[in-house]
């Protein structure tokens, strides 16, 4: 992965930035890539469903909404992102079993944690645009995350 930090980019092009309200989990301190948003309300079928597929060159999106009744994401789930190449995983929500994901090569930023599971109902949305840490995320933009926080272009930043 090219090494980028998002207080040079900043510096260097306009761009929106998330406020600061997230922690960080998993091996891997930054990713970017594509954004591939998902609604996922105490119910995380849909993001299991999108972790599936390839993720080459993606970050997934996931609002839950900040609901601290159950995790949206738990080592499995961020298993099967590594495995499926995605870059990272954001999520307005909670995430569980954080000391097993931080072994995983995966970044993830979540509100908080719960060791509670989600509901399996099958429901959910994709590609809506995601309103939450005073942005909105939109399906195709380009996001870049690392230590320092979260940060959104409409068009690919080249990092070299």
């Amino acid at each position: 992965m090219n090494k980028f930090n998002t207080a040079d980019l900043c510096d260097d092009y306009e761009l929106v930035v998330a406020k600061p309200i997230f922690k960080s989990f998993g091996s891997h301190t930054h990713c970017y890539g594509r954004i591939k948003t998902v609604e996922a309300i105490e119910d995380n079928s849909y993001v299991k469903k999108l972790l599936q597929e390839d993720g080459s060159g993606c970050v997934m999106v996931v609002d839950g909404k900040g609901s601290e009744k159950c995790a949206l994401v738990g080592d499995n789930l961020a298993a099967l992102g590594a495995e499926n190449n995605w870059s990272g995983i954001i999520v307005n929500g909670c995430i569980r079993d954080s000391l097993e994901i931080n072994n995983i090569g995966i970044s993830i930023k979540a509100i908080n944690l719960v060791p509670n599971k989600s509901e399996k109902k099958d429901v959910g949305k994709y590609n809506l645009d995601l309103n939450f840490a005073g942005v909105t995320f939109k399906e195709n933009q380009f996001i870049y995350s690392d230590p320092d926080g979260i940060v959104i272009s409409s068009t690919e930043i080249i990092l070299k």
